[in-house]
């Protein structure tokens, strides 16, 4: 496909197939990794990255909405999705139709998918449970655990995995919530019940608590190359573009909105065609973000625009429009993803997702490009 903006999103497969490899080397083979492709699978592309990690051995993914759910379903027949979130009753006959793994709470719900699925197309839910974290899922109590065997009854249902989530606040409550999780699972089974999958690690906990990966574990930003308890992951995701015009602004002159950031001294300016919406905040105005041309540090001067840039580009040599432009790399001397969140203060995995859809991504295997997804003019 035709690249139409020079402002991208560049994905390392190579990384993603290092981390995933990781990832298998920690698990062994007896736990399957759910991957986290929600939020257009952190920024990187879920649909594209879904099919180079089923290339890489992934067959379980997750992502937080019913239509998230349903654009993977658009490009992929094969591989197991669950929504990690609720939807709305109406919405779940399209969960039944589109084979995707809903999380259910509640018996009400549960007879629902019930009566839209048969025989020959069941309705696969996984049960969440609250241990602690209070936003969704059944409380870890006898009456809950009657309802689950409930559930287990109806007919073209099938429960395929119980899950929750650590608050990863203290030591102390992840064990109370591990001890609820496991009390909630052998409750059900006396009842009973069975789960093929259980689980309660992301990623951190992954490493953090061996103890607790069960057969199931669900990586997110450890794919994407960050994981604090792990230093030697491989970030996929950087952000370029290029310097489109070019002046000589004299001395105590501002720049863009309110005329800031003036200087004592004249200065090469660049503009570059990307703003706040393309993923780089505001909180990077006046010289606190910086950005590489030539492998040199360019801070960012005046007030971010919606739609453009400036840099200071005084101290790069024989700097002409065309030049690229790092904005976020793991390169020595780039400003990396989470130096960006810490300057904006910001959540990384929040920033890496809040690229405008306009910032096209292309994707590169052994250093050549292999993908690339534009969704102004994306086509199934």
């Amino acid at each position: 496909m035709e690249h139409l903006r020079s402002t991208r999103a560049e994905i390392n497969l190579d990384n993603l197939k290092y981390n995933i490899d990781r990832c298998r080397q920690e698990i062994g083979p007896d736990v399957e990794p759910m991957a986290i492709i929600k939020a257009d699978c952190y920024g990187h592309g879920a649909v594209i990255m879904m099919e180079y990690m089923m290339k890489y051995g992934i067959r379980y993914f997750g992502v937080a909405s019913l239509n998230e759910a349903m654009e993977l379903r658009r490009f992929h027949k094969e591989g197991e999705v669950l929504v990690l979130g609720l939807s709305s009753d109406y919405m779940l006959k399209y969960a039944v139709d589109n084979n995707i793994t809903q999380a259910c709470c509640s018996l009400r719900q549960a007879k629902i998918l019930s009566e839209y699925a048969t025989a020959e197309k069941k309705a696969k839910i996984q049960i969440k449970v609250d241990t602690g974290m209070h936003r969704l899922g059944f409380a870890p109590t006898e009456e809950s655990m009657d309802i689950v065997k409930e559930i287990f009854a109806l007919p073209n249902l099938d429960i395929v995995g119980v899950f929750s989530h650590l608050a990863l606040e203290t030591k102390e409550d992840d064990y109370r919530q591990w001890k609820l999780f496991q009390q909630f699972i052998d409750g059900c089974e006396a009842r009973g019940v069975t789960f093929p999958f259980k689980s309660i690690n992301d990623g951190i906990g992954t490493i953090r608590y061996p103890e607790m990966r069960y057969n199931m574990v669900r990586p997110g930003s450890f794919f994407y190359g960050f994981n604090p308890p792990l230093t030697d992951l491989k970030p996929l995701m950087e952000l370029k573009s290029e310097i489109v015009h070019l002046q000589m602004l004299p001395a105590n002159e501002g720049i863009g909105y309110g005329l800031d950031d003036a200087a004592d001294h004249d200065r090469v300016i660049a503009t570059l065609p990307f703003g706040y919406v393309d993923g780089v905040p505001r909180a990077m105005s006046h010289y606190q973000g910086w950005t590489t041309v030539k492998g040199v540090k360019c801070p960012f001067v005046g007030l971010l625009c919606m739609d453009q840039a400036m840099i200071d580009v005084t101290d790069v040599p024989d700097v002409q429009p065309g030049d690229e432009v790092v904005i976020y790399s793991h390169e020595t001397g780039a400003m990396t993803y989470p130096e960006g969140a810490k300057i904006s203060n910001f959540n990384r995995n929040g920033l890496q997702a809040a690229m405008s859809r306009r910032v096209p991504k292309v994707y590169f295997e052994n250093g050549v490009e292999v993908a690339y997804r534009d969704y102004l003019f994306d086509k199934e």
